[in-house]
Order: C-alpha cells, then structure tokens, then sequence
C-alpha cells in the first residue's frame, strides 16, 4: 500500500492532474517537454557513439586485411584467383578488399603515426559515402571516397583527385586534418609543427602505391558565392597555363608555404577535403582542404621542412574578414615555387 502511495505521488508531481492549478499545469508539461527532449537527445547520442565505435572496430579489421595481418578472415583460393583474373593490373592486397566492396578504389596513410589510415572508395555521386561505409551500411561516419568526376583506372589517373571524408569529433576519418591550420582561431598563426611532423602522405590506388609531398592547405568557402575556390570541379588540366594558375591559387589560400616542394606542369595532385563547422569563421560553407603532390619519378621522398613558414597572408573569403577582421596583403610566396610561372 505504501509503495502504491509513493508511486501515485511520483505520477501526480509529474503529470498534470485534476485541481491543479494552471501554473502548476505549466510546469508540469515544461517538465515533461523538457525530459522527452533529454532522452531523445540521449539516446541519439548513443546512437551516434554506437555507429561510430562499431564503425572503427570494422575499419580495424579492414586495414588488417589490407596489410596481410588479419588472419581471421580468408577468402577461398579459387575466389582469390577468379578475382584476380578479373583483375589482372591490381595490387595483389587489394584484391580481398574487392571481394567485399567493388567500389574500393585505393588506400589513405598520412604520418608514421597512421592518423588516417582508410580505405578510399568511390561510386558514380559524391552523396553515397557520405552516409555509408565500405560494407554499404548506413553510417554517420560515412567512408573516404574520391569525387566521381575522377577517374582511377589502369590506363588513366585525373590529374588531381579529389578525396572527400568526414570531420569527426573524435578525430577519425578525416577530424585531425585540419591540424594542418596553423590559422585556427585557438593556435599561434606561426605554428606550422603539425605540418613539419606531416609533411608527407601515401596513396596506393589498385594499380600503384605513390608518395606525395603536402604543399598546402586552406580554409575555403564553397558553394555560396563569387569568392568561391572550385578546386573539387577541377580534375584535369588542358594546358601548362591552366594548372599554373590552379596552384597559385593554392598557394596564396595556403596557411603555410614549403620552398622545398616545388610544382610544375605534368605533376599529379591530391585533394583532401573536409568540412569546418567552427562559426568563428563565419556563417557559410566552409571547407578544410589539404593538397599534396605526388613524388616524381627518381626524386627524394623526403621534405625540407626547414624551409617551410607560415604564409604572412593567406587569402581568405569576404566572410572570413568581416568576422575575423584584417585583409589579404598579397602573395607570400615566390614564383619560383611552381616552374616557368611568371607572377606578371
């Protein structure tokens, strides 16, 4: 009886009850709109963290296929064969990865400390990855997948492939890239310390394992208005001039300039592109974009890192300086950076 008793008294302070008052009717529906919304917030949450977690244990198991230490998974000898003999120009490690998606298109490291390691996949739009993973199951996190524009085949590569993933709280896919920005609005402007200790990448599509040397990066608006950079519309490039103005472009957004990687016309580029929420930079579309050029043919591998500064004045969008302040001064870098260019 006592327990009956408590519960009633429980269920009269929470729902509202006869010969309440209006004020006491009020604060009764606030009460209830206010727990409703904090479980459904709660349990959205979870929800998230959940898809997230088991997204990371899978990518776990993914890149151990990818590397040859996975020995929990096997795929018969004679599937291994037909796969292969279906592709005969493939890496050989990628030919398990294949069997589970056909979409896999290549592999993402940057650093010693593999703080991104994926598989990179591609489908024919930009919108499917975003909210799936390499198994094809819904995810938050969604996948790294190159821009369908691109082509990754064994007779042709575009000239710069585009790379699309996701900014994650908690840092996976692409949430530590913007590391890169040494003009974050919590960091010192002339600490580039992340890019020094970065300062390379490897992509290995199906057919070929390349290094890049990173030679910059940029916060860019898109989408919104005339002082848009279009650098994912831009694939190819039909003449020396055309890839020459692509990369000043690139060097005058970029928070930080390195001497030491050179460009010129005939190189190949990648494009790692992300998305910044952070309204200290204003209220439009933003975008984090890191890119990096592959290693020549009989060049060092390694970077300079020494010579690299911080760009004085990085060209930023209209929005950016109407909440931020200050203006762009002009190109911080010289033109011998991108060979046969002439600033005029």
């Amino acid at each position: 009886m006592e327990k009956t008793n408590v519960f009633m008294r429980i269920v009269k302070y929470i729902i509202p009850w006869k010969g309440d008052s209006v004020r006491e009717i009020i604060r009764k529906i606030i009460f209830i709109a206010a727990f409703t919304t904090l479980i459904i917030t709660g349990t959205s949450y979870l929800s998230l963290q959940m898809n997230e977690k088991n997204d990371i244990a899978e990518n776990d198991e993914l890149r151990d296929l990818y590397s040859g230490t996975n020995v929990n998974v096997s795929i018969p000898t004679e599937k291994l064969e037909e796969i292969e003999k279906e592709n005969p120009e493939v890496l050989d490690r990628f030919l398990p990865l294949l069997e589970i998606n056909e979409d896999v298109v290549g592999w993402l490291t940057i650093g010693d400390d593999k703080f991104i390691d994926y598989v990179v996949l591609q489908t024919d739009n930009n919108d499917y990855y975003l909210h799936h993973n390499y198994k094809k199951a819904e995810s938050v996190s969604g996948s790294l997948a190159v821009d369908y524009r691109c082509d990754i085949t064994a007779d042709k590569r575009s000239a710069n492939i585009v790379i699309y993933g996701h900014n994650m709280a908690s840092g996976a896919y692409f949430g530590l890239l913007p590391r890169y920005n040494n003009y974050d609005v919590y960091r010192d402007k002339n600490d580039i310390s992340f890019y020094k200790t970065h300062p390379t990448l490897t992509f290995s599509t199906l057919y070929k394992s390349s290094e890049y040397k990173v030679f910059g990066g940029m916060l860019v608006k898109v989408n919104s208005g005339d002082d848009d950079f279009q650098y994912h519309r831009m694939h190819d490039f039909e003449n020396k001039e055309q890839f020459d103005n692509f990369c000043a472009d690139i060097l005058d957004r970029s928070t930080f300039i390195n001497p030491d990687v050179d460009l010129k016309y005939g190189d190949n580029i990648l494009t790692l592109s992300t998305c910044i929420l952070n309204k200290a930079y204003g209220d439009c579309e933003k975008r984090w974009v890191l890119f990096a050029r592959e290693v020549r043919d009989g060049e060092s591998p390694e970077v300079d890192v020494s010579k690299a500064y911080p760009n004085p004045s990085p060209l930023f969008y209209d929005e950016y300086y109407a909440v931020r302040g200050g203006q762009w001064n002009g190109r911080g870098w010289k033109e011998e950076i991108i060979a046969g260019y002439d600033m005029g």
